[in-house]
């Protein structure tokens, strides 16, 4: 739905804004975040590094630029040679990075990106030397080779966004933090380097087969090292190792030009300043620090609203805390009392509730003091008082010899409460337990967590991969985010309390 939002206002702008010059800069933003988004592949990812990036952007504009001129062949079909040309030439300058590392390996990518330049400059019977190649077939308008480029680049984001998600972007990381670890948990070098460098100049190659048809003419010094080193900023500037960091390093360095055409202002001191101001104070690049300012920030006034809506939906016991909501199934003479952990509520046991035998069983899970539709709780936070919150509840239900099941923290809850009232608890079930001794969050730790309270996107993230019922986990972010504040700081300060003590 966030991507659907995002989308549609691109396609239709366009039609909204009838600049030609307009609708051919946002084309060429979507180019430069090709090549940029490539070129983070291999570095952000992989961990090499490539000063020739713009080289295969020249092999794919000029291969279908002569493919579509001189055999006639299609644009689709040249611009697909164009792409797998720069593929196959990346296969082979990918070999070199399995013997070379670090300033040997950016000797020879930036050697070739220098060769690949005086080749097309020397070649003139072919590629018309310096004076380039003019009159390139485009796809028609501007507006047509806008959304040409611009569907196809959302294609390639969604493809590339999963592959980063998935084994092979672990894979990568993996190896970009140590070869060595990556070799000792099996992954394969060869393999994933090469990969990197395949893709990355594949994406290179379109972007540059892309220009050529957009612009309508080429020549060697639109992929020399000048280009490279632009290519290579915006992905330091954006952020690397992030697709939205190539994403916002192409914006800028597309769009900032024309924003200041009209001005006197230096546009060389201007991109200078921002990549040495980056390196120094903002080295995960902008996108990073956007992305906090939008966890942190800017999703407060949605989650403020879910937090005033909460909804009852069993019933309620008044306690010394306040408000207690709690479900209950059944008529059994057996109780199970469900207790839920960090983050949680009730509703992690809903699936359990439609599966157990209700003529047996009595069913009770409780929203704990500080979670979901119950009251903040009055007392400190901490496992203790946790158990005494739960202590009272059972009293007020009346409920003895219970069957207590505990997920994650529930389960050194009623650890605790078993503890102290033996003739509460008949049997313990734990669930994906915390570790009896502790669990120590690290303190540079803390500052993340607190970002989790306001964001409803970080809590997705931590839950949606756990959850494949889409409507249940959005109902477990809801009651997540109504969670007491404190909670996100203090329940895993609780948590690392040793109960063998």
């Amino acid at each position: 739905m966030k991507a659907l939002l995002l989308i549609i206002p691109i396609l239709v702008l366009p039609l909204l804004v009838k600049s030609g010059f307009f609708i051919t800069i946002m084309s060429l933003f979507f180019i430069n975040s090709l090549a940029a988004m490539g070129l983070n592949l291999i570095m952000g990812y992989a961990g090499q590094i490539s000063i020739g990036q713009a080289a295969f952007m020249g092999i794919g504009a000029y291969t279908s630029s002569l493919l579509t001129m001189r055999l006639s062949l299609p644009l689709p079909l040249s611009i697909l040679c164009g792409t797998l040309l720069a593929a196959f030439l990346g296969l082979f300058l990918g070999f070199p990075s399995l013997r070379l590392s670090g300033f040997y390996l950016a000797i020879v990518t930036l050697g070739f990106g220098v060769a690949v330049e005086q080749i097309l400059g020397a070649w003139e019977g072919l590629t018309g030397g310096y004076i380039g190649i003019r009159n390139i077939p485009s796809f028609g308008s501007d507006l047509l080779n806008y959304y040409v480029v611009s569907i196809t680049f959302f294609i390639i984001l969604l493809i590339v966004m999963n592959l980063t998600k998935g084994r092979t972007g672990r894979a990568w990381k993996s190896l970009r933090e140590s070869e060595i670890a990556s070799r000792v948990f099996g992954v394969n070098l060869t393999k994933y380097k090469v990969l990197a460098f395949v893709l990355g100049s594949a994406l290179a190659g379109l972007a540059g087969s892309f220009y050529a048809h957009v612009i309508g003419y080429i020549s060697p010094t639109d992929f020399g090292l000048a280009r490279s080193l632009d290519l290579l900023a915006m992905v330091v500037i954006g952020g690397l190792g992030t697709i939205s960091g190539s994403i916002l390093g192409a914006f800028l360095y597309t769009v900032l030009p024309f924003m200041l055409s009209r001005t006197q202002f230096s546009l060389s001191v201007l991109f200078g300043a921002l990549l040495v101001l980056t390196i120094l104070f903002m080295p995960r690049g902008l996108a990073y620090y956007a992305r906090i300012f939008y966890y942190k920030y800017l999703e407060i006034p949605f989650v403020w609203w879910e937090r005033r809506r909460k909804r009852i939906e069993g019933k309620v016991l008044h306690t010394s805390s306040g408000l207690v909501h709690y479900v209950e199934k059944g008529s059994g003479t057996v109780p199970l009392v469900f207790v839920h952990g960090n983050w949680g509520s009730w509703r992690w046991f809903k699936p359990l509730f439609d599966v157990v035998e209700n003529s047996r069983y009595r069913l009770i899970a409780a929203d704990l003091p500080g979670f979901g539709s119950s009251d903040k709780p009055k007392r400190p936070i901490n496992l203790e008082n946790y158990a005494k919150e739960l202590e009272e509840i059972l009293d007020k239900l009346n409920l003895k010899e219970c069957v207590l099941i505990g997920h994650s923290m529930g389960t050194s809850i009623i650890t605790k409460l078993a503890s102290r009232r033996r003739d509460l608890a008949k049997k313990l079930v734990f669930i994906s337990p915390s570790p009896i001794k502790g669990y120590r969050t690290p303190k540079e730790s803390f500052p993340l967590l607190s970002l989790y309270r306001n964001s409803f996107s970080l809590v997705e993230g931590l839950i949606y991969p756990i959850i494949k019922d889409r409507k249940l986990a959005r109902e477990l972010v809801k009651d997540a985010l109504r969670m007491d504040p404190r909670g996100f700081l203090e329940n895993p300060k609780a948590l690392s309390e040793d109960l063998t003590e």
